[in-house]
């Protein structure tokens, strides 16, 4: 039995229809470039059909780990849920060189459609328990000459039914109470990302000074870019050639010191003395052994 006409003209457009149609759908697409020890790092982009949608990041990105741990922990953020608001660390510290590591390796792979996805979770231990968990996640992408970061959520504790499928962070969107406080080489984006001007030598410091809610300053340390040169050894004084007399005489000088006899002063003005080659002076005692020969114990006279 033949279809008739009517019905599988129908058909067939009705299948030309929902290929059209699913060619102009934009879906997210995901590639993991590494998941282990509570840190995942996912390149993600858009694909509309078969095509992936040209977003004109300067992907691949090569920037140094450190350096990319020294812009993070430029970042602090303000919470703005409470009634008092506080001024903390984007990222945990104890974070903040993994991510910076893992980043740094993840724009390297990117491309000009990828934005680089970080989500990490940091367990705390309750009442004997790990049992909660907080959630620090960020988008990056490098365009114009500088880098985009932002901060989707901050130390954010995960409600057990979300712990299966963690929050991403949106463009745009923001999901938690807290605002960005740009740092020098910075300039805010919008209240939660921040346009990062990464080649500045200010990401290049051994660390930051930064002031606490209570006006209490303090000082994070991280490493420096480069490893700092050690400062030469101070050059040893040139000591001049001395004549045996000027050796036996320092060698003396020393037993002198040695046994009490000399002070400190005593014996370093005589050591100069010595190496400026005047003649030794006489050794302690010698006067008192020539005067005791000049009085009772000399021989007497003969006076006829």
């Amino acid at each position: 039995m033949t279809r008739p006409p009517r019905r599988a003209a129908a058909l067939a457009a009705a299948a030309a229809l929902a290929l059209a149609s699913a060619s102009c759908i934009t879906r997210t697409v995901r590639e993991t470039v590494s998941d282990q020890g509570g840190l995942k790092i996912v390149l993600r982009g858009e694909k509309r059909g078969t095509s992936f949608v040209e977003q004109g990041y300067e992907h691949p990105f090569t920037i140094a780990g450190v350096r990319l741990a020294h812009i993070l922990s430029c970042i602090d953020v303000e919470d703005e849920s409470g009634k008092k608001r506080e001024r903390r660390p984007a990222i945990p510290t104890e974070d903040l060189y993994p991510i910076a590591d893992a980043l740094a390796k993840a724009l390297a792979k990117a491309d000009s459609t990828q934005q680089v996805l970080v989500q990490s979770l940091r367990r705390t231990k309750h009442l004997g328990v790990f049992d909660r968990y907080f959630l620090t996640s960020l988008l990056v992408w490098a365009k114009d000459g500088r880098l985009v970061i932002q901060v989707g959520r901050s130390d954010w504790e995960v409600p057990k039914r979300r712990r299966d499928q963690l929050p991403e962070p949106v463009p745009g969107e923001h999901p938690q109470a807290f605002r960005v406080l740009a740092a020098e080489g910075m300039t805010l984006v919008d209240p939660q990302s921040v346009s990062v001007e990464w080649r500045s030598p200010v990401f290049a410091r051994p660390s930051r000074t930064r002031i606490s809610p209570s006006g209490q300053v303090q000082r994070r340390t991280i490493l420096m870019e480069t490893p700092e040169e050690p400062e030469p050894p101070a050059a040893a004084p040139a000591v001049p050639d001395l004549s045996p007399e000027q050796l036996r005489a320092l060698a003396d000088l020393e037993d002198a010191r040695r046994a009490g006899k000399l002070s400190e002063s005593q014996y370093a003005s005589e050591r100069d003395r010595i190496l400026a080659g005047a003649p030794p002076a006489p050794a302690a005692g010698a006067g008192e052994a020539s005067g005791a020969d000049a009085s009772g114990d000399a021989e007497p006279r003969d006076e006829r």
